[in-house]
């Protein structure tokens, strides 16, 4: 009996998660989309996180010209704003300020976003080793690279800003990519152009000889060719098997 594709879940896979979510594809682009089996918990009852973090996606990917991030606000974003007493339209345009005379900000449920990105890292990894990561072995975090590291105070993240900083200096150095970056062969006919990942660290190829990972692994996200998530899977180094040698005291 299959089990569902996310770590530590046990549950029977009775479903079909696509990843990412359907409704994140204009119609016309809806061709070979990537699914992993999954459990009615990492599918079915996420869908408000996957409306939520594609309606902040959207606005953050409009250009003044039409493309493919407004055609998906328009066609399946905007209609799921009055439902429900408007709760979508409330919590995504929450807190606005005002940014310049052309643009606001709003206050972004982080939690929210990380667990979208929980789901759909876990997913593309699985998808393409068929093994599921040792969540206790891990430590792991979301970059949000086109997003302001303000809180609501006004405080600025200055760690964030910094991994920010290095990720997009990495992600536009070819020559460096290339060496570590373990690529992934989307299907025949699937829109890159709204999605595409990236799988970053030499622990993906050994992966495919071994039964689990065994080392830091990094997927780098882009929808609509413009929004950036560098989701870090930082191995937790365990000492309990690992031979210690203790130096004499002098005496």
């Amino acid at each position: 009996m299959a089990k569902c594709y996310f770590p530590g879940c046990e549950s029977h896979a009775s479903t079909k998660e696509h990843i990412p979510p359907k409704s994140f594809f204009p119609d016309s682009k809806k061709i070979n989309l990537m699914t992993v089996k999954s459990c009615k918990l990492h599918n079915n009852e996420k869908t408000k996180d996957d409306m939520y973090v594609l309606a902040n996606i959207c606005l953050n990917s409009i250009t003044e010209t039409e493309n493919d991030a407004s055609k998906v606000f328009e066609s399946n974003v905007k209609p799921q704003l009055m439902h429900n007493n408007e709760a979508l339209l409330k919590k995504v345009f929450r807190n606005p300020t005002k940014h310049d005379e052309k643009t606001s900000r709003f206050e972004i449920d982080i939690s929210r976003l990380d667990s979208f990105f929980d789901c759909l890292t876990h997913g593309v990894i699985y998808k393409k080793v068929n093994k599921k990561v040792v969540l206790e072995n891990y430590n792991v975090r979301h970059l949000y690279i086109n997003l302001e590291d303000i809180d609501k105070d006004g405080n600025v993240d200055k760690d964030s800003i910094f991994m920010k900083k290095y990720w997009q200096e990495y992600l536009e150095s070819v020559e460096l990519s290339e060496v570590i970056e373990f690529k992934y062969e989307t299907p025949k006919g699937y829109s890159t152009e709204i999605y595409s990942v990236r799988f970053i660290g030499a622990d993906f190829i050994k992966s495919l000889e071994s039964d689990s990972f065994n080392s830091s692994i990094t997927v780098v996200h882009k929808f609509f060719g413009y929004f950036v998530v560098v989701s870090l899977l930082t191995r937790i180094v365990s000492f309990a098997n690992t031979p210690i040698h203790i130096a004499p005291k002098n005496t």
